[in-house]
């Protein structure tokens, strides 16, 4: 059943039903844990709360949940005897109330496999008139775990791959994008979104993408989290380089329920302005990172203004205009009104 777990919809759920049943046990559970957050916690028949709660309390931490306290190399069985020690040590009754109103106290466990970018882990979990485990149930569990991981490596390489086949498409589209997978880590980079990332916009850096700028990478952060966690609506911001606007997209992919988090999960776009038409104050105010005054004085420009019919239209002096301009020019990066121009065009266009 684990072998073809990879290739069914519900073929985990299915396999992980075989084994609590095989190993006596209420529920089965496979756990996998990220650099930063879970990448997924599947507990058969049981209700979503169950995970909610589990994060709520942090029970990921070893002095608070002594089922990570018991933690050994892999292939290293654990159960009610390392628990019962462990508890004997420290108690904390914030997880035993946890685990007892999900009638999951009692069980066995053991690491699958412990890599650089995922940790793996299998249990079974008894409910009070499971009785705890016995060494048969428990040899069950030690058999079938060299299958279980097998079945793992094999999802890995269907997500790899899945990962592969996108960026192949992307590619062909001519589209600058990164893909992040479910951990928060960069699948995949496209040859045309190389190019835009630098020392002053974006870059990879531990696998992740981050910016340049701290006000930005937390942007950048947050989106991608919503991203990552839900099928967040696509959002857009501005990042402001040397070489002009940049326009980032996230957007949700869509996702499996059974997936271990190594396939794409989000897509970063990275747009530059290109083309000529149009105007809109408020889209360019926020690509160059302009007050709402100073992204009506371009707009306006852009319509083919000069600076005294500017000054008059707001109300003020032409000196006041000419002094407005010497701050957006500064801030797009521009020496002339026509470089300004230009670009405030093309970011109009490519908005549209």
């Amino acid at each position: 059943m684990f072998a073809r777990a990879p290739f069914s919809a519900a073929g985990w759920d299915t396999a992980l039903h075989a084994l609590a049943s095989a190993t006596g046990s209420s529920r089965a559970q496979l756990v996998a844990m990220g650099e930063r957050h879970t990448l997924f916690n599947w507990v058969t028949d049981i209700d979503e709360g169950y995970v909610d709660e589990f994060i709520a309390i942090e029970a990921f931490r070893p002095e608070v949940n002594y089922r990570v306290a018991a933690t050994a190399p892999p292939f290293v069985l654990q159960w009610e005897d390392h628990y019962d020690a462990i508890r004997a040590r420290a108690t904390n009754e914030v997880y035993i109330d946890h685990v007892r109103r999900w009638d999951a106290e009692d069980g066995a466990q053991m690491v699958l496999a412990d890599d650089a970018d995922a940790f793996f882990g299998l249990a079974a979990l008894h409910a009070a008139s499971d009785g705890r485990t016995t060494e048969a149930q428990r040899a069950v569990l030690l058999a079938a775990a060299p299958s279980v991981l097998s079945a793992i490596r094999v999802q890995q390489a269907i997500e790899h791959e899945g990962a592969a086949l996108l960026r192949g498409s992307l590619e062909a589209l001519r589209s600058a994008a990164v893909l992040i997978d479910g951990r928060g880590r960069v699948a995949a980079v496209t040859p045309a979104a190389e190019p835009l990332l630098g020392p002053d916009t974006l870059q990879v850096r531990g696998g992740r993408l981050r910016a340049a700028r701290a006000d930005i990478d937390r942007r950048l952060s947050n989106r991608l989290a919503a991203a990552l966690t839900r099928n967040a609506a696509p959002c857009e911001f501005w990042l402001q380089g040397s070489r002009g606007p940049m326009r980032i997209e996230v957007c949700a992919l869509p996702h499996q329920d059974w997936g271990f988090g190594f396939a794409p999960r989000a897509i970063v776009t990275l747009k530059v302005p290109a083309g000529l038409s149009g105007h809109q104050a408020p889209r360019l105010g926020e690509a160059l990172e302009l007050t709402t005054a100073e992204g009506e004085i371009v707009a306006l420009l852009v319509q083919g203004h000069s600076r005294q019919a500017i000054a008059r239209m707001r109300g003020v002096s032409v000196q006041t205009v000419s002094s407005q301009l010497r701050a957006i020019f500064l801030k797009a990066g521009v020496n002339r009104e026509a470089e300004l121009v230009s670009i405030a065009r093309a970011v109009i266009e490519m908005a549209g």
